[in-house]
């Protein structure tokens, strides 16, 4: 009877160690899954197909099966926070996932990770991420920032401004805006012509603003969906800004010899043409009904030339808009925004100097002039900004 309640006790405590190193590893199965707010898949993960206003299908929502499971799942928005995305970085680099091939939705379990819906999926229904999820995650090193890395900082702010000041006196833009204010020559009233311009670059000012958050808004919705997308928009800038920045040193050598004929990077004759002819006939109207219809007329109508122009120019004055858009849409949804909002500000601000100084002058052929005699600055300083941006990419696809 002895022996047999000490088989018992025996029994009672192999059965508990038993039933607690169950829980101990049921506790221990942890997985790491990555997303973004605005990732179609990523909501059809957790139970909305149709995208977050659909409706919502618990037997499709993945991570609420593999809780079920009893699977601790670690979720992070890489674009809600600085942190997240850091973090990102380093499972990517700890995992072996080279830049290009990094994008969500993207689960880390044990030795292993998978980026595809599809597999993501199969590995929770058929169990695997179960098995999986009870050998341990990888070291990862989480370093802030970095070379090349990201725009965080006040560095990568002032390199945003720059570039929106460089784009600012981009002759294309320039070029537009002193031909416009020499066309008015319908008052010799300077408060009007000076608002009238303002008008003229504000309507600049918003409609490239407004390109720039719907660009921004449609790479973060479509790129990280398909990592071939993501990777031709990689190489298409790359390839892009460093043929740009061969062509504006080709300029920088021309210009500085003043062989101005010989300039590449610059609209399309038939654009130049095109917009000349829009703004004369703008003007001619803005002649024709300023008695009529007084100032604020020739402002909507200035509004409109505005709107008109900053399409046609965006040729020329996009080239740098479009790898800076590419570039910020890597940071935080807020952060890029507010960059995007920083180089439109900075995109403006030399040519409200221009307008007014031409105005209150009526200097526009000497204001042409110093363009013209320090074009080559310019082209410089834009074929520097373009190797700048190329190294960047270059980093981020390899």
């Amino acid at each position: 009877m002895k022996k047999m309640k000490i088989y018992i006790t025996i029994l009672l405590f192999v059965l508990f160690g038993i039933v607690t190193t169950k829980n101990v590893h049921a506790a221990d199965r942890t997985v790491v899954y990555f997303k973004e707010a605005t990732c179609l898949v990523c909501q059809e993960l957790v139970g909305y197909a149709d995208g977050p206003a659909g409706a919502y299908t618990p037997e499709n929502d993945y991570i609420k099966k593999m809780e079920d499971q009893g699977i601790t799942v670690l979720i992070y928005d890489i674009l809600s926070s600085t942190e997240s995305n850091d973090l990102f970085k380093a499972y990517n680099v700890s995992y072996g996932i080279t830049t290009s091939n990094a994008r969500v939705p993207i689960i880390f379990v044990g030795d292993k990770y998978y980026n595809d819906a599809d597999d993501i999926k199969d590995v929770i229904d058929d169990n695997t991420i179960y098995d999986l999820s009870d050998d341990p995650l990888r070291d990862i090193t989480v370093i802030e920032g970095g070379a090349f890395d990201d725009l965080k900082g006040f560095a990568g702010f002032m390199v945003v401004l720059g570039a929106g000041l460089l784009d600012g006196v981009n002759p294309c833009a320039i070029a537009m805006l002193l031909l416009f204010v020499s066309l008015l020559g319908f008052t010799e009233k300077k408060k009007i012509l000076i608002l009238v311009s303002v008008t003229y670059i504000f309507a600049l000012f918003i409609s490239y603003l407004l390109i720039g958050f719907g660009l921004l808004n449609l790479l973060n919705n479509y790129a990280d969906q398909a990592e071939l997308l993501n990777n031709i928009i990689n190489w298409f800038i790359f390839i892009l800004v460093s043929f740009l920045f061969l062509l504006n040193m080709y300029d920088f050598i021309v210009t500085k010899n003043d062989d101005y004929a010989k300039v590449k990077n610059q609209l399309p004759k038939w654009v130049q043409k095109y917009n000349k002819i829009i703004i004369k006939k703008f003007t001619n109207l803005i002649n024709n009904e300023d008695n009529k219809k007084g100032i604020a007329a020739v402002m909507g109508l200035t509004f409109i030339l505005g709107l008109t122009l900053s399409v046609t120019e965006l040729v020329c004055t996009g080239q740098i808009y479009v790898a800076i858009v590419n570039t910020v849409r890597y940071e935080e949804v807020a952060y890029s925004y507010f960059l995007l909002l920083s180089y439109n500000v900075m995109f403006v601000i030399p040519l409200i100097i221009i307008a007014v100084v031409a105005i209150r002058g009526k200097g526009i052929v000497s204001t042409s002039n110093f363009i013209r005699e320090h074009l080559h600055i310019i082209k410089l300083l834009n074929a520097v900004l373009f190797l700048g941006i190329a190294i960047y990419f270059y980093f981020r696809i390899f």
